[in-house]
Parts: C-alpha cells; sequence; structure tokens
C-alpha cells in the first residue's frame, strides 16, 4: 500500500492523502488550556469526556475546490472520551450525528491531536513549558473514492509530531459501530503518558487528483473553546 501524507499544522492537522508528512508550526502555549487534560490521577478508571453542540457542523474551506460536498450529520460531533481498559490499552470514542461507514465519495478524517507536558507545572513561564505532539489518525474512504491504492473503508495510524515519524503505520481497520468512531491503541504509541491533553476534529478531502497538499475542508472540532486558538490559524 502507498504511504498516505498528512501534513498538520498545529491544533488542525491537516490531512493530506499520499503519504505522512508534517508542518509544525509553534504553539502558543498560553492557549493549551483549549485542550482536555484526562489521566490526571493516573487512575484505570480515569476518564474525560467533552461534549460537542449537535448541528453545529459547517464547512471551512482549507483548499479551493470546485467540488464542494455536503455536511452530513456523520461529520458533527457530538463528544469525545478517552478511557483506560482493563488491559491497559486506551480507549478512543468519539459519537457521531451519523454512521460515518455511509460516505461514499469522500475520504472522511477524524482526528484526535494529542498534547503530552513534558516538565514541571511549577515552570517560571508557561513558554518555557515541553510537550510532546501525537496525532491519532482515523480515515474512512468512501466506496466510490479514488485516493491513491488505498481501499474503501477505515484506516488507523498515529504520528508523532514532535519527532516527525509514525509509531503506528497507516493500517486497514475493521468497520465501526454506528454513529461511533472507536478505536484502541497500546499507549507505548503516544510515549505511555501518565496523563495527557487532547481536541478533535473531523475534516473532508474531495479532491482525489491533487493529493499532497491539505485537506480540502475543515468540518468539526470539539472542545468549543478551541474557536478562539483555531481562527488565528486561518485569519
Amino acid at each position: 500500500m502507498q504511504q498516505i501524507r498528512i501534513g498538520i499544522i498545529v491544533l488542525i492537522t491537516l490531512i493530506a492523502s499520499a503519504s505522512f508528512s508534517l508542518l509544525i508550526t509553534n504553539i502558543p502555549l498560553k492557549n493549551i488550556d483549549a485542550f482536555v487534560t484526562i489521566f490526571q490521577e493516573q487512575d484505570n478508571s480515569s476518564n474525560s469526556k467533552i461534549k460537542d453542540a449537535k448541528d453545529d457542523a459547517k464547512l471551512v474551506t482549507l483548499y479551493n475546490t470546485i467540488r464542494v460536498p455536503e455536511v452530513q450529520n456523520y461529520h458533527d460531533i457530538l463528544s469525545a472520551e478517552v478511557n483506560k481498559v482493563n488491559d491497559n490499552k486506551i480507549l478512543f470514542t468519539m459519537e457521531l450525528a451519523g454512521d460515518a461507514s455511509i460516505n461514499e465519495n469522500y475520504e472522511t478524517v477524524y482526528l484526535w491531536l494529542i498534547y503530552i507536558p513534558t516538565t514541571n507545572d511549577n515552570a517560571a513561564s508557561t513558554v518555557e513549558k515541553e510537550f510532546q505532539l501525537y496525532t491519532l489518525i482515523i480515515p474512512n474512504f468512501g466506496a466510490n473514492s479514488n485516493f491513491g491504492n488505498n481501499e474503501a473503508g477505515w484506516y488507523l495510524a498515529v504520528f508523532n509530531n514532535t519527532n516527525n515519524d509514525y509509531t503506528l503505520p497507516l493500517a486497514k481497520i475493521s468497520d465501526m459501530p454506528t454513529n461511533k468512531v472507536e478505536v484502541f491503541i497500546d499507549p507505548i504509541f503516544i510515549g505511555n503518558p501518565s496523563y495527557f491533553n487532547y481536541l478533535v476534529s473531523s475534516m473532508i478531502r474531495v479532491n482525489d487528483t491533487f493529493l499532497d497538499k491539505p485537506p480540502d475542508y475543515f468540518v468539526d472540532f470539539a472542545p468549543d473553546h478551541f474557536t478562539s486558538f483555531w481562527k488565528q490559524w486561518f485569519r
């Protein structure tokens, strides 16, 4: 299978579909409260769930194209949560307003951007804090889409944004539950953190002839107070 390229611009992780690469820019760390923190207590029962308003998904053009997809209910994120499960795996679940498996024509991508502080919270200045970034990438290629050598269906990858490499290369996975995107990974793929923070988003690619670029549309994100942080990258 041909590699898939993903271009990620900080918190809006931009998807491209030919091979994975990464564009890292500086994160204004004063805004890290936009992320949701989980596992702060280092407890196997730890859970952090975020909720998002229904019917708030809308197209934001990232790359001009003559194809303008309709926003579908499965682009609309209702909630996201991360849990530790019994075998020490991490379960990532995103609830959607519709069934993403019925996607037919395009590439829909669901992302967790994972932010892991690696310095003491008592650091003198937030700008001095160090961190690791990972992206959990879950693309769905529609049955009638034509994105390189990728077969229709669901895929999973984990990218280490900080080191600019894969910890889990792209691989095909089984279908999703109805109205959900749900996967589990070994925590080793995100550096075995005792806790981390996250954002989620959904995106669409419609152009299957020019793949070495950002995705065509950004559709939804959570948590909502990410709005001001996100806007600064597209003003």
